[in-house]
């Protein structure tokens, strides 16, 4: 472990590679995460990987500039940025006055509390408060409908490699073989659940769409639909019809010809002028100019931009263009990685990261720690209300569930 040459040592750094502003003030935060010890004091809870930038085994901290100091100690800095400056917002945030106007959206459910995309992680997210929940959806070969995620890139989802430890992709099968052949890889870093949420757990199976739908019917929570695999924005809109839940469910795609399918298939508008049936067109890094004119060609009802991409000044443009705006976070393990690399200012979907996001006027935020979200909003279950048991068909579907709000 390497050794520092003063009497000062850093005690832990709570979140991303430090906790402070990028000025010459620098130092003034940083020490407030230190304690007084013995010279050559050992680190005691940094977790990055690299300690020092030019391999040096001994820093001065009394004797170097606090610019240098830091950039030695913390490497990562040299590229990192304000989360609040790339939004162009004020980083005076001091409270959550005006944001109760943010819907909540489970990313997956609720990830680090149940197992992402499954029942029991959409549930706990009804019983929670979350104002809807985010899903994704691919058409098997089989013609059936099933919520799941899978590695990939948006061009090519839903492969196994380091979900389920197999090769393939999970068009390769049916839906009875999904649930009867695939076991998630519990020690994959995706699943902020941990594996004690997976391992032995008879609800850690891949489900169908109208499982989860039906569900959700049950409880009465919105459900953002993900158009995943190609070919199912028409099976899972007449799915969503047959099951009369036109107004509660919303489209979405990275691919804007599936949002525009839906909108074909159906044009209807509400008295208000609005579509009744809501999609979003979804971007990632890189956002043309004309993304408002891309969403609308596409009959979108919604944009979906990318947390760290979602300007106040986008934000604006797409409220008046008529539209509402959601902001798409990225799973636990693209989240880690920003907070280490990318953003100093903010931890991994904290409190502080959330108020910069909620910050810009953004009417929805799709997030993996939903409970912090909520807690942050005031809007925690009381105590004594978690225990309601649902059935459908007869056969329970949610037993009593233990939730910690900020967990």
């Amino acid at each position: 472990m390497p050794k520092v040459t003063s009497s000062f040592v850093p005690r832990m750094v709570p979140r991303g590679p430090f906790s402070g502003k990028t000025s010459s003030s620098s130092i003034v935060p940083f020490m407030s995460n230190v304690h007084t010890g013995p010279t050559n004091a050992t680190f005691e809870g940094i977790d990055n990987a690299v300690l020092f930038a030019d391999n040096s085994q001994t820093i001065d901290l009394v004797n170097n500039d606090p610019a240098i100091l830091l950039k030695k100690i913390f490497p990562v800095t040299n590229c990192a940025k304000s989360l609040s400056t790339a939004l162009n917002i004020d980083t005076e945030i001091k409270s959550s006055h005006g944001l109760q106007h943010v819907q909540v959206v489970g990313h997956r459910g609720s990830p680090y509390q149940e197992l992402e995309n499954t029942r029991r992680g959409f549930q706990v997210c009804s019983k929670v408060g979350c104002d809807a929940v985010e899903l994704d959806v691919f058409l098997l070969k089989c013609g059936t409908l099933v919520v799941f995620h899978g590695g990939g890139d948006d061009s090519s989802p839903g492969w196994l490699d380091d979900y389920c430890n197999v090769e393939g992709s999970i068009l390769d099968y049916t839906a009875e073989e999904a649930r009867s052949k695939l076991v998630f890889n519990p020690y994959f870093a995706e699943f902020g659940c941990g594996p004690g949420k997976i391992q032995n757990n008879a609800d850690a199976y891949i489900p169908l769409l109208e499982e989860v739908l039906l569900d959700a019917k049950m409880t009465g929570i919105t459900v953002k639909i993900e158009l995943k695999g190609a070919g199912t924005a028409q099976p899972v809109v007449e799915l969503v019809d047959k099951l009369g839940m036109a107004d509660q469910c919303h489209y979405s795609s990275f691919n804007h010809e599936q949002i525009a399918t839906v909108r074909q298939m159906r044009p209807e508008l509400k008295a208000d002028g609005t579509y009744r049936y809501k999609t979003g067109a979804l971007f990632a890094d890189n956002i043309p100019d004309d993304f408002i004119d891309i969403a609308q060609k596409a009959g979108a009802s919604e944009v979906h931009l990318k947390y760290d991409t979602c300007t106040k000044e986008r934000i604006k443009g797409i409220h008046e263009a008529g539209m509402d705006s959601m902001a798409w976070f990225r799973g636990p393990i693209g989240m880690k990685e920003d907070v280490s690399a990318k953003y100093f200012d903010v931890g991994n979907e904290d409190e502080d990261m959330y108020r910069v996001v909620t910050a810009t006027g953004v009417k929805s935020m799709c997030v993996n720690r939903p409970d912090v979200l909520l807690e942050m909003l005031g809007r925690t279950v009381p105590a004594g209300e978690t225990s309601t048991i649902y059935e459908i068909g007869g056969t329970q579907i949610m037993d009593e569930i233990p939730i910690v709000i900020g967990s």
